[in-house]
């Protein structure tokens, strides 16, 4: 891989991550009955969707992978995963990002 392939791929990896962040906060206002969430509850619900991420992130790394049982818990793994990617592709020097 070429250095623009591999630039290329971190920010396909970045955008997908910031995508399933932004469905996992879509998911906390359907749960919490937010359909007309105002500036207010839009930035409670990022707070909400960062800690839980951070959670999840932490649990795996205990190896306490929490069982996958509704929505929000899929999107939960599904942006761990997409981080573990992340972390990989830099980790492996493929990217000086």
């Amino acid at each position: 891989m070429n250095d623009n392939t591999q630039k290329s791929e971190l920010e396909k990896l970045r955008l997908q991550r910031d995508a399933k962040f932004d469905e996992i906060v879509c998911c906390l206002a359907r749960e919490l009955c937010l359909s007309c969430a105002t500036a207010a509850d839009l930035e409670h619900l990022i707070e909400e969707a960062e800690e839980l991420t951070d959670k999840w992130a932490a649990a795996e790394a205990d190896n306490r992978s929490p069982e996958l049982s509704g929505a929000l818990q899929i999107l939960l793994s599904e942006h761990q995963n997409i981080c573990k990617q992340i972390l990989r592709l830099i980790d492996s020097g493929k990217s000086d990002e």
